[in-house]
C-alpha cells in the first residue's frame, strides 16, 4: 500500500500529469469563462501552444484557468483511471449510478424561493421587474443572483458547445441525460451500465437523439420503467416514474431490448405478461422520426400497437418531406402564458378577443369550462343549453395581435387544437376541440391544416376517438402531450376519408361541435347555415359510439380488440358503472360496432339508432334564436 501511494504521488507531483492536467483544465476553462475584453482569453490557439508547451502560458491566464477549475470543479476520467482508460479498448467493465436529475438552466423561482414577494410573482414579467428592482433594494442578493446566473450559463455552454455531450447536450439540459450519455462513453466495448434515471430518457424530446443512437447501435439491453407509488425512493412524489436502464459495450451488442412499464415493484419485472421485447425495426415503426421509446402495459398492447402501425401511418413522417406530411400540418403555439403576459388584459374592451387556455376547451366542446373571477370552474348544463353562451377568460388580448400572429398561416373563422398537458393514466389522453378564432394559450397548441373543413371535420373525429387515444396511451411518458409525439400518432391521412365515410362522420362532428353561436363560421364551413344543436347529453353520447365504432373498423381491430381497448379506460368504466350500474360505453360501442359489421356484410348501408338523424335541423335550436346576436 505504501509503495502504491509512493507511486500515486510521484504520478500527480510529475510534469506531464501537471501538464496534461492543465492542458484538460484549460480547454474546460475555454467553455466557462466569462467572454469579457479584459477575460483570461482561453482560445483554440491558446491551448494548442499549450500542448506543445505549458511555458507558453502567461502567468495571469494560468491562475485564471486555476480559478475556473477550482470553482467549477472538473474532473478528468482519463487522468484520475490513467490505467483504465490505457488502450484503444480501454473503460470501466461495470459503471453503476443514480445520478443526479437537476435542469441546468438557472430556476427563478427555486433561486428565490426564501423571498415569497419575488418567487411568487404572478408572472414571469413581473418577477423580472422585482428581480432588476433589487439592485437598489437588496445589492448583495442581486450580485448573488448574477453570480448564480453566470455560473449556469458556463455549465450550460460547456454542456452544449464543447461537443462532449452531442447527443444529450441540447434543449433543456438536465443533467441526469448528460451522464447517462457520460456513462455509455466510460465503459469498454464489453462493459454495461446499470443506472437510475428518469423514464423520460426513452420518451422526451431532448434525449431523442441518444435513444435512437442506443437503439440504432444495439446498445440498449433494458429498460424497466417504474412509478414511485410504492414509494420506493420515500422522499420523491409517488407520481415520479424512474427506470433502471442498462447499457451494453459495442463489442456485446444486444439483438433485442427488454421492457416492462408502470411497474410498481420490483416483483412485477418478472411478469411475462409485461415483460416484452422490441427490435430496432419496431422503434422505427412506431416512431419513424424520434425512435424513442413507447410506452406499453403489457405484451398485448406492443402486438395490438404494432399490427395498429402496420395499416395506419403515423401523422407527419419527416424523413419523406411533403410526401409525409398529407395532411399539410404544421403547429402553433400563438400565446406564451409566461413570455407573453405583457399582452393579456384583465378587462374586456372593444378591440380585444378572449383568451382561451386549454382547461376551457374539451372533445368536442369549445365550452368546457369559464372563469368567475380569478376561479375556473366546469360550465352547467343550463349554460351549455344556451345558444349564445360564451365562456368567460381570465384574459382579454388585442384581436389585432391575434390576426398579425395569423396572418398567411389560416384564414377561417374557427381554431382546431388540443391539450397539451395530459397523462396516459388521465380518462383520455387526446383532447381536441375546435375552438372560435380567439386568443390561444400555449398549452392549447393549434393545428393548422391544408384540407378542406369537411377533412378537418373527419380529422377532428379521428384525434377524439378511443383507439387513436389508446395508440396515444403507448406514446405519452410524462405529463405532456408535446408535437414530437403528436406527429408519430397513427391518424389517417385524407385519401382515407371518402364520401362515404365523411357522410357517415361529418354530420355527427357537426352536431357535436356546433352547439353555440360564436362557432357559426366552423358550421358554415361545413354547408350548414341553420341554428347551433341543442347541447342533448344523450344523443352526444350515441353520436359518439357511433364515431367510435366507425373508427374500430377503420382502424381494422378484431371484436375481441375493441372490447380489449376499451377496458383499459378505467376511469371511463367506473364513471358510467356508478352511473348506470354497467359499462355503457363499451356495451354500446360494441352493438354499433356490430352493426356496422353486419351492414358491411351485407351490403347494406349503415342505419343510425338516432331519430332524428345526425345533424338533422330538428335538433338545433329553433330558428327564431338566431335572432340573438352572433359574434
Amino acid at each position: 500500500m505504501r509503495e502504491k501511494e509512493r507511486r500515486f504521488r510521484s504520478l500527480a507531483e510529475s510534469e506531464e500529469y501537471r501538464r496534461s492536467r492543465l492542458l484538460a483544465d484549460a480547454w474546460c476553462a475555454a467553455f466557462v469563462q466569462e467572454k469579457t475584453a479584459h477575460g483570461p482569453g482561453i482560445t483554440t490557439g491558446l491551448i494548442r501552444r499549450l500542448a506543445e508547451s505549458a511555458n507558453s502560458l502567461p502567468q495571469e491566464t494560468r491562475r485564471a484557468i486555476e480559478r475556473l477549475a477550482d470553482d467549477f470543479r472538473f474532473f478528468h476520467w482519463h487522468l484520475e483511471f490513467p490505467a483504465v482508460f490505457a488502450g484503444a479498448k480501454g473503460g470501466f467493465d461495470c459503471v453503476l449510478s443514480n445520478p443526479p436529475w437537476e435542469r441546468v438552466k438557472l430556476q427563478e423561482k427555486e433561486f428565490f424561493a426564501a423571498h415569497p414577494e419575488i418567487a411568487g410573482a404572478r408572472n414571469a414579467a413581473e418577477r423580472k421587474r422585482r428581480i432588476a428592482a433589487l439592485v437598489e433594494e437588496d445589492p448583495p442578493l442581486y450580485a448573488s443572483w448574477l453570480s448564480a446566473l453566470r455560473r449556469s450559463e458556463g455549465e450550460s455552454h460547456l454542456l452544449r458547445a464543447s461537443g462532449r455531450y452531442p447527443l444529450c447536450g441540447r434543449g433543456d439540459v438536465n443533467t441526469y441525460a448528460v451522464f447517462a450519455e457520460l456513462m455509455r462513453s466510460l465503459i469498454s466495448p464489453t462493459g454495461r451500465v446499470g443506472c437510475i434515471v428518469p423514464s423520460g430518457i426513452a420518451t422526451d424530446d431532448t434525449t431523442k437523439h441518444f435513444f435512437r443512437d442506443l437503439v440504432e447501435r444495439r446498445s440498449l439491453a433494458s429498460l424497466f420503467d417504474l412509478e414511485n407509488r410504492a414509494s420506493l425512493f420515500p422522499d420523491v412524489d409517488s407520481r415520479v416514474k424512474f427506470c433502471l436502464l442498462t447499457l451494453v459495450g459495442s463489442a456485446r451488442p444486444a439483438r433485442q431490448a427488454e421492457f416492462v412499464f408502470f411497474a410498481h415493484t420490483v416483483s412485477d419485472l418478472a411478469d411475462p405478461d409485461r415483460r416484452f421485447t422490441l427490435a430496432p425495426e419496431d422503434f422505427a415503426l412506431l416512431n419513424p422520426n424520434t425512435r424513442t421509446c413507447p410506452i406499453f402495459r403489457s405484451r398485448r398492447d406492443a402486438e395490438l400497437t404494432k399490427a395498429i402501425y402496420r395499416r395506419v401511418p403515423v401523422l407527419v413522417e419527416e424523413a419523406r418531406g411533403e410526401e409525409g406530411n398529407p395532411w399539410g400540418v404544421r403547429f402553433m403555439a400563438m400565446f406564451h402564458m409566461t413570455n407573453d403576459s405583457h399582452l393579456f388584459h384583465a378587462q374586456p374592451a372593444p378591440g380585444r378577443v378572449p383568451l382561451y387556455e386549454a382547461k376551457m376547451a374539451h372533445q368536442f366542446d369549445h365550452r368546457f369550462a369559464t372563469y368567475d373571477g380569478a376561479d375556473v370552474r366546469d360550465t352547467t348544463l343550463e349554460e351549455k343549453a344556451a345558444c349564445s353562451f360564451a365562456v368567460s377568460p381570465r384574459y382579454w388580448v388585442s384581436e389585432r395581435e391575434v390576426d398579425a400572429r395569423l396572418a398567411g398561416r389560416w384564414d377561417r373563422g374557427w381554431l382546431l387544437g388540443w391539450r397539451d398537458v395530459t397523462n396516459a393514466t388521465n380518462e383520455r389522453t387526446v383532447i381536441a376541440a375546435v375552438i372560435p378564432r380567439v386568443a390561444v394559450g400555449n398549452k392549447f397548441p393549434l393545428a393548422i391544416l391544408d384540407a378542406d373543413p369537411p377533412y378537418v371535420a373527419a380529422f377532428l373525429a379521428n384525434l377524439n376517438s378511443f383507439v387513436l387515444d389508446y395508440v396515444a396511451r403507448q406514446k405519452v411518458g410524462g405529463t405532456s402531450l408535446k408535437y414530437h409525439v403528436f406527429k408519430q400518432l397513427a391518424v389517417f391521412p385524407p385519401a382515407a376519408f371518402d364520401r362515404c365515410v365523411r357522410d357517415l362522420i361529418v354530420p355527427r362532428v357537426l352536431e357535436l361541435t356546433y352547439t353555440a353561436w360564436d362557432l357559426q363560421p366552423f358550421a358554415r364551413d361545413l354547408g350548414y347555415d341553420g341554428p347551433p344543436f341543442r347541447w342533448d347529453a344523450e344523443r352526444r353520447f350515441l353520436l359518439r359510439c357511433e364515431l367510435d365504432a366507425a373508427f374500430f373498423h377503420l382502424y381494422g381491430l378484431e371484436r375481441d380488440d375493441v372490447a380489449y381497448v376499451m377496458d383499459t379506460f378505467p376511469i371511463v368504466r367506473r364513471r358510467d358503472e356508478k352511473a348506470c350500474g354497467d359499462y355503457r360505453t363499451k356495451r354500446v360501442i360494441l352493438d354499433v360496432y356490430d352493426a356496422m359489421a353486419e351492414a358491411h356484410r351485407t351490403g347494406r348501408p349503415y342505419e343510425t339508432r338516432l331519430d332524428p338523424p345526425p345533424a338533422d335541423p330538428r335538433v338545433a335550436h329553433p330558428q327564431w334564436a338566431s335572432a340573438i346576436s352572433s359574434p
